[in-house]
């Protein structure tokens, strides 16, 4: 059974050629139509795909071809209909069924990207996207490339929330969401996996880098996409470690080694310990190993953790740990970042 027709607003054309070939119709319920022209079969109307707003800001970000937006649709929903004289005037979307006529007639060859548009879309304000590469030399494998790309990811999560968190101008409802992704993993016994995941979640796109291209032969390099300040604090924390290594990983193992004797590391949350020593003994070892680490403040870090000592230390016992393994790379030898040494 088909879904219901709707009606939509002309929002505006991607791509125009005597008249507009490829244009967006809003929803307003945090849907789009983007739609074909059918006049290259005879027809004076268009053939669209509804999508939801994640998956048309992947088509702009090209993360996949027009082609592929259209023939995965949200609800798997599709529409015909004509463009009315008055750009005002709400637009009549009837549904249909997509067949093989349609898929032949309407649907694009694969490899038309969102950078053929004649007219950028107007309707997101997109952060700036830069790209950091990240030489590598020495033998790698695709197992390789995930491993160095997966410490970056959960480093940049990690920096991009601590600067949201300390900024004033970021909303409350964020700083809100960042609290419950730092405390929401340790719910159910703590996973220093599940933490970054949960940040880069809270940050939406803007704390997740991208990778846009890999040269396999050695030297070679990756090139991950994302934000150019972001990249200079996680850069800026592994020269940070490699500088003091020793006192890291000495304050490290002083916190470490006291959440194990007191049963504490697969405990989830600090509210409900009876003993006010053992929180403060908590914030005390936790607090040293901030100061050495470098990621943010110690107060800062406790408030996004929502107060909990607990938390905040397994925080840092994560960061500490991934900024190790990044920074691993670098003093084998196998990467490098120009204008930096590091190791």
């Amino acid at each position: 059974m088909l879904p219901p027709n709707a009606t939509g607003r002309y929002e505006q054309s991607l791509f125009f050629f005597e008249e507009p070939e490829i244009v967006v119709i809003d929803l307003g319920n945090r849907s789009k139509v983007v739609a074909v022209s059918t006049r290259n079969i005879g027809g004076n109307g268009y053939f669209g795909a509804k999508v939801s707003i994640a998956q048309f800001r992947h088509y702009l970000e090209e993360r996949f071809d027009l082609r592929y937006l259209m023939l995965r649709p949200d609800r798997w929903t599709w529409y015909e209909f004509l463009l009315p004289a008055d750009p005002s005037a709400r637009v009549q979307l009837t549904n249909v069924e997509l067949n093989r006529a349609r898929i032949e007639n309407f649907i694009p060859e694969q490899g038309f990207f969102s950078r053929e548009h004649t007219e950028a879309y107007r309707g997101f304000q997109f952060e700036k996207r830069d790209i950091q590469r990240f030489e590598v030399d020495g033998q790698w494998s695709m197992n390789d490339f995930g491993r160095l790309h997966s410490q970056i990811a959960d480093l940049y999560a990690l920096t991009k929330s601590v600067d949201a968190f300390a900024d004033a101008q970021t909303p409350q409802n964020h700083k809100r969401d960042i609290v419950e992704s730092f405390v929401k993993p340790f719910r159910g016994g703590g996973s220093y996996l599940s933490l970054f995941r949960s940040l880069a979640k809270a940050g939406g796109e803007d704390a997740r880098p991208d990778i846009k291209a890999i040269q396999w032969a050695s030297p070679g390099y990756i090139d991950v996409v994302g934000d150019a300040d972001a990249f200079d604090r996680l850069i800026s924390l592994v020269d940070h470690y490699s500088q003091n290594e020793v006192a890291i990983k000495s304050n490290y193992d002083h916190l470490w080694s006291y959440l194990q004797e007191t049963g504490l590391l697969k405990r989830s949350l600090a509210l409900g310990l009876t003993q006010p020593y053992v929180v403060t003994e908590i914030e005390n070892r936790a607090r040293q190993l901030g100061s050495v680490l470098g990621v943010t403040s110690y107060p800062t870090l406790l408030s996004m953790a929502g107060g909990d000592a607990l938390v905040s230390a397994k925080a840092l016992l994560a960061a500490s740990r991934r900024i190790e393994k990044l920074f691993r790379f670098f003093v084998e030898g196998r990467v490098s970042v120009q204008g930096t040494t590091i190791g």
